[in-house]
């Protein structure tokens, strides 16, 4: 796993989103943004798809770039979070 976390928080994985994706409970709608950014990042299918609302969650996803293509994450700029009831809340928020 990376040393710095691909959220782009520059804080160590182990201690960002490491701890989201071996289990923890996020602390919060924009914490649980930036970790899926991160499963992106790492392509942890399985944090995706455990994250994703059953109502709208595909089968499986594909998350290798296509053959010749470049990609580059540069993280997650999270512009505001709203609790909106006792179990959610809406973040707007960059990704790049």
């Amino acid at each position: 796993m990376p040393a710095f976390c691909p959220c782009g928080s520059g804080r160590p994985y182990a201690d960002c989103c490491g701890r989201r994706h071996a289990g923890e409970a996020a602390p919060g709608a924009a914490a649980q943004m930036r970790s899926r950014c991160s499963a992106y990042a790492l392509e942890l299918r399985n944090d995706l798809l455990t994250t994703w609302h059953p109502d709208t969650r595909p089968a499986a996803l594909a998350l290798e770039a296509p053959p010749g293509a470049r990609t580059t994450r540069l993280g997650l700029q999270v512009k505001r979070q709203v609790v909106t009831g006792p179990d959610r809340a809406e973040v707007e928020f960059i990704a790049r």
